[in-house]
């Protein structure tokens, strides 16, 4: 008898042992889960956060970009010179209107006076696959800068 409750005394152990480590198992798993379940709401969030801020960053060359399309669709003459451009969209430097009117889809080519001009790619696809840079006319659209900004090119580093 004595082995008997040896034996049943053993078995309860290890089934108590069992049951301890199936618990623990359990609650480990569920702080686990809850931790991931934080951690991945607080991604979510930091995500969500920092994609509002690049909106909100980027959302005047947003419409900057759209403002230029329009500008450089308007009229059938599809050039427009660079000081006519920074007239009607101020607010930027020269090289960052540049840059802006690239990602608007906008080439650059040169006037025989040497006035830069800007047009739509899709509407001087013809002059843009030949490779014509310069154009022997000035730009119909030609105001001098200095009617144009008054007195705001005295400083040449500008250029």
């Amino acid at each position: 008898m004595n082995s008997w409750v040896s034996l049943l005394s053993a078995l309860a152990g290890v089934f108590g042992a069992i049951v301890a480590a199936s618990l623990s198992f359990q609650v480990q798993r569920k702080k686990l889960s809850e931790e991931i379940n934080f951690q991945q709401n607080r991604l979510n969030e930091e995500i969500r956060l920092q994609r509002e801020r690049l909106q909100r960053e980027f959302a005047t060359e947003d419409s900057v970009e759209i403002a230029l399309k329009h500008f450089l669709e308007l009229y059938n003459l599809p050039y427009r010179s660079f000081p006519m451009i920074r007239h009607h969209i101020g607010g930027f430097e020269p090289n960052e209107l540049r840059k802006l009117l690239v990602r608007a889809g906008a080439v650059r080519f040169m006037a025989a006076d040497g006035t830069e001009l800007w047009a739509l790619r899709k509407r001087v696809a013809d002059d843009f696959k030949r490779g014509r840079w310069k154009h022997k006319d000035s730009p119909y659209n030609k105001t001098p800068e200095n009617e144009l900004f008054p007195g705001a090119f005295e400083d040449q580093s500008h250029y």
